[in-house]
C-alpha cells in the first residue's frame, strides 16, 4: 500500500468498507474478501462486489491499495503489480480457521487479525478458545512466530508457545455493534438493499409480476395478430368484389353486343317476312256419296 502512516488494523476493520477506484470514482462495492499468504503471514489481496445485490466480482492486490480511509478504500487500478504481488497457490481468502496444538488438542477458532496497513504484515491472530480445550474461556491474541504451519481450515501452533498467547477478552466474547463490525451489507444505502424479511414476498410479487407481464404481451401479440388477419381477409374480400363487378359488366357488355342485331318488340311485325294465304274451302273439296272429292 502506498500510505506509510497508518495505523495497525484488524481484518474486520477492513470488511464491509466500499472500495472506490481513485482515478475514476468508479464503485467496486464493498470489501467482502482479505487474501492472506499462510507462510509470510501478509495480506496479499482483497475482493470487493458480488452478493445478493449481483455485483460483479473484482479482485485486486495489495500494492494496488492506495490509501484506507474509515469509510472506504482507494484502489489505483491501473497500477501494475510487481511479480512478488501476484496472488499464488499459497494465498486464500481468511475465514474462520481452527486452531491446533501440535501436541494434536484443538485450541480453539481464529475469527480476526491484526496488520499494518503498510506493508501487509499479520501482526497477531485473535482466536477464541474452545471451552473444553486448555486455556479459558476468552478471546485470545497469538503471534505469528508461534504458528508452526497453516492452512485453508486450520492453523497448528507449537505447544511451547502457549504461555506466549495474550488474553484480550475474558469470558465468551460479544461483538460489539460499531460501524466497521456490521455485515458488508449493512452498511449500504437501504434504498439498494431489499428487507430480507420480504425476501419471500418480493419474490412472489416480482413472480406474479412477471407472468402478468408475459400475458400482457401474449395477449397484444394476439390482438395484433387478429387484427393483421382481419386486415388481410378484408384486402381479400376487396379483391374478390372487384374482380365480380368487373367480370359482371363484362358480361353485361358481351350479351348486348350479342343482341344488338336481334328484332325486338314491334320491329317482329314490321319484318318483310313472305306469308301464305290459305283458304280453308280450297284445301278440302266437297265430297261425293262415293268419298271422292268433285
Amino acid at each position: 500500500m502506498a500510505a506509510t502512516d497508518s495505523q495497525p488494523m484488524l481484518k474486520s476493520d477492513l470488511l464491509k468498507r466500499l472500495a472506490l477506484n481513485v482515478d475514476t470514482a468508479e464503485e467496486y462495492g464493498p470489501i467482502t474478501e482479505v487474501w492472506v499468504n499462510g507462510r509470510t503471514h501478509q495480506v496479499r489481496g482483497i475482493g470487493s462486489g458480488g452478493g445478493l445485490l449481483g455485483r460483479p466480482s473484482h479482485r485486486f492486490l495489495w500494492s494496488q491499495v492506495a490509501a484506507i480511509g474509515q469509510d472506504g478504500v482507494m484502489i489505483k487500478a491501473g497500477r501494475q503489480p510487481s511479480d512478488g504481488d501476484v496472488l499464488s497457490q499459497e494465498s486464500w481468502v481468511f475465514g474462520d480457521i481452527e486452531l491446533w496444538s501440535d501436541h494434536g488438542d484443538r485450541l480453539g477458532q481464529v475469527t480476526d487479525f491484526r496488520f499494518d496497513p503498510a506493508t501487509g504484515n499479520i501482526l497477531q491472530y485473535h482466536f477464541v478458545a474452545t471451552p473444553a480445550g486448555s486455556l479459558d474461556v476468552g478471546l485470545y491474541a497469538l503471534a505469528p512466530l508461534a504458528i508452526v504451519s497453516m492452512g485453508r481450515r486450520r492453523m497448528m501452533m507449537a505447544t511451547s508457545q502457549l504461555p506466549g498467547v495474550v488474553l484480550l477478552v475474558a469470558g465468551t466474547p460479544s461483538p460489539t455493534p460499531s460501524v466497521a463490525s456490521r455485515g458488508p451489507l449493512d452498511q449500504l444505502p437501504l434504498d439498494r438493499l431489499p428487507d430480507p424479511r420480504r425476501g419471500w414476498q418480493t419474490a412472489v410479487e416480482t413472480s406474479r409480476q412477471a407472468r402478468e407481464q408475459v400475458a400482457d404481451q401474449f395477449e397484444q401479440r394476439r390482438q395484433n395478430l387478429q387484427r393483421q388477419t382481419q386486415a388481410q381477409v378484408n384486402h381479400w374480400l376487396g379483391q374478390v368484389k372487384k374482380r365480380t363487378r368487373r367480370l359482371r359488366s363484362q358480361l353485361r357488355e358481351t350479351v348486348t353486343d350479342v343482341t344488338a342485331g336481334l328484332p325486338s318488340g314491334r320491329n317482329l311485325q314490321d319484318d318483310q317476312i313472305p306469308t301464305i294465304d290459305v283458304d280453308a274451302m280450297e284445301l278440302w273439296g266437297e265430297e261425293d256419296d262415293s268419298g271422292h272429292s268433285r
